[in-house]
């Protein structure tokens, strides 16, 4: 069930820091969603993220992440959603990165479905954003991208009541970086707490190119399951 963006803005008490005292501009929803964390080597991932963002760790550890959603009803406030434009099929890998103390993630890389919404969003948000195709029904997902390969076939297991630090920690991030900028500020987000589940998987298929030996994408440390977000962002 949708929640009215009154009740979301106003459900703040997970949240590391206060909403941005302004406006927010976009809504979307990040819906049917497959986590899948790595375990990596710092050395190697201190070579991809660029110098002004300090790796973030959790005990020691570094970490990368690979997530697969639909992102649906993309729109500015005060306008509609259009489906041609609004509604894709995304897959990102991401790491955790701090600036400033402020804690917030930087994509690698960010693979999606339509090329119009790929290059709107490239453009309005300086992310990387890249066009591959995606294809997914309810639990499975694939992609034959330039700069990655993805096959996944999944069961949703049990729900998750009591998410572990570590598990908090990888998915409840609410800024967002672009590494472009040594004077950039984060991209503030905001949505209620992610539902967990845990997850079963027939198939794993998944590689990228790019960032061999940057961890064994085929064993993730850790996976989970989420029907979504709705997500309010700032400019």
């Amino acid at each position: 069930m949708k929640e009215p963006i009154k009740t979301i803005l106003h459900t703040v008490d997970h949240r590391p820091w206060s909403i941005p005292n302004h406006s927010w501009f976009w809504y979307q929803e990040w819906n049917d969603a497959i986590f899948l964390h790595y375990q990596v080597d710092g050395k190697r991932l201190r070579e991809l993220v660029p110098r002004h963002l300090e790796l973030d760790q959790f005990d020691g550890e570094h970490w990368v992440s690979v997530v697969a959603f639909t992102m649906d009803k993309v729109h500015p406030r005060f306008t509609f959603p259009i489906e041609f434009l609004s509604t894709f099929h995304e897959v990102n890998l991401r790491t955790y990165v701090t600036r400033d103390g402020k804690p917030g993630v930087y994509f690698l890389s960010i693979e999606a479905e339509k090329i119009l919404p790929t290059l709107f969003a490239r453009l309005a948000s300086g992310l990387p954003y890249k066009h591959s195709p995606i294809s997914r029904t309810n639990k499975t997902y694939s992609v034959h991208g330039k700069r990655c390969e993805i096959g996944i076939d999944f069961l949703t297991k049990d729900k998750i009541d009591s998410p572990t630090p570590k598990e908090l920690w990888l998915t409840e991030r609410y800024s967002l970086y672009r590494g472009k900028n040594p004077d950039e500020t984060a991209m503030d987000v905001h949505h209620k707490p992610w539902e967990l589940f845990q997850v079963e998987f027939m198939k794993l298929n998944l590689r990228y190119a790019a960032y061999d030996g940057l961890g064994n994408f085929g064993n993730p440390n850790v996976c989970h399951y989420s029907p979504g977000v709705q997500v309010l962002a700032w400019l």
